[in-house]
């Protein structure tokens, strides 16, 4: 009876997490594009770099890799390689980047959500690039942050690159 038991919990064990590892694409990116509404609508977080003209934070295991200027920033978090890009003259409201992501990759966008507090816009997009990866893109006001990653990351990339993007602030000349 012991026996029986034991091989019944530790199938379920194994089947409960067969099922959460194959956790469909779709799923993955409503869970991020949530996680990322929760964290346009909080405080942003404090920051963790600085530079001389601006800083935001970094979550756990992202490195500023190279910065050609203060506009564009190079990040990496292990193999995977991002891009912070801010446009200083665009407002908090700003929908230039939604737009131009909409007029030169409207076929490529997979699923995105748009979000909007306080005079503030953002947007978080999926964009297919091939069988297993996605271009992740987190944006608010004149700031965006890209990446590419693979399907089974989606629900941590998304959030993680609008953390990024809300909190980046420029810096009084």
């Amino acid at each position: 009876m012991f026996r029986q038991c034991t091989k019944l919990l530790v199938l379920s064990v194994f089947l409960l997490n067969l099922a959460a590892c194959g956790k469909s694409v779709d799923s993955q990116m409503s869970q991020g594009f949530s996680d990322a509404k929760t964290i346009f609508n909080s405080k942003p977080k404090d920051s963790t770099v600085s530079s001389e003209h601006l800083k935001f934070y970094l979550p756990n295991g992202y490195k500023v890799k190279t910065s050609s200027d203060e506009t564009n920033i190079i990040l990496s978090k292990g193999k995977e390689t991002y891009s912070l890009f801010i446009n200083p003259n665009e407002s908090q409201d700003s929908q230039s980047f939604y737009n131009a992501i909409h007029k030169s990759l409207k076929d490529d966008i997979v699923k995105e959500q748009t979000y909007k507090k306080n005079g503030r816009f953002g947007f978080a997009s999926v964009l297919k690039k091939d069988n297993e990866n996605y271009e992740v893109i987190a944006s608010t006001g004149g700031v965006k942050v890209t990446g590419v990653t693979n399907d089974d990351d989606i629900s941590k990339t998304i959030p993680e690159l609008m953390t990024i993007a809300l909190s980046v602030q420029l810096k009084n000349k």
